[in-house]
């Protein structure tokens, strides 16, 4: 079975470009004009992969892709960014928002389908079920939608959207240990280009402790030589 693609991009020329390339490739492709619209085809068709322009008129790209990735039911679909900007530290701002990956315009076509290739052989037997819309670990309960932290009776709204995906993908597999590279690889959605990356795992560990009051021995704890594990803490 071909691969599903949604092209999200206001320019019709430049859309139907895109998808007889991808077409000629052997994709599916279906086609959004706008914002809203892209956003109810996929959670209509649930595509394997969207293709996702950010200038747009209307509801702007990186609105899209903030609110498909916050939607429980389209967070595991990998997005592509496409993007007329190449200043310094645009890359770090799309994958901060959540794409899997981006490229910067004009598009070569060969270029294009090798980035598609790519991010559908990482993403290659994930599963595209909607992910819990809570998880609950002990006292802890993570609503997804609101990105919100329940701990006891307070609710910590505080932690930025990686805070959150960090600690949502610990609870989901609690209490097994996950070295930095897998939280980085499940968290930002690539594979770890650096000891730099690395260390920014660590980052966000001190920021989501500190934010939410733990110690390093409470929750969210430091398994040595293993990574990190969040462990439901005895009242």
């Amino acid at each position: 079975m071909p691969s599903k693609v949604l092209l999200i991009e206001d320019n019709a020329a430049f859309r139907n470009t895109l998808a007889d390339v991808l077409s000629a490739e052997g994709y599916a492709v279906s086609q959004a004009p706008s914002g809203k619209a892209g956003i109810l085809a996929a959670q209509s068709q649930m595509p394997d992969l969207v293709i996702l322009d950010i200038v747009m008129p209307g509801m702007k790209g990186t609105e899209v892709c903030q609110y498909l990735k916050q939607d429980a039911q389209t967070a595991r679909v990998p997005i592509l960014i496409l993007t007329g900007n190449d200043k310094d530290g645009q890359d770090v701002a799309c994958l901060d928002m959540g794409a899997d990956d981006y490229l910067t315009k004009p598009v070569k076509s060969d270029r294009l389908l090798a980035y598609c290739r790519a991010i559908l052989r990482r993403t290659a037997g994930e599963s595209r079920e909607p992910l819990p819309a809570r998880l609950e670990v002990g006292g802890l309960a993570l609503d997804y939608a609101r990105k919100v932290a329940i701990l006891g009776r307070k609710e910590h709204s505080h932690l930025t959207p990686k805070e959150f995906e960090l600690l949502y993908f610990l609870a989901g597999r609690t209490p097994t240990p996950s070295d930095r590279a897998t939280i980085y690889r499940e968290v930002w959605g690539v594979e770890p280009p650096s000891e730099g990356a690395l260390k920014t795992v660590e980052v966000h560990v001190r920021r989501v402790r500190l934010k939410l009051g733990w110690k390093s021995d409470q929750w969210l704890v430091s398994v040595t030589g293993r990574g990190y594990a969040l462990i439901p803490t005895a009242p």
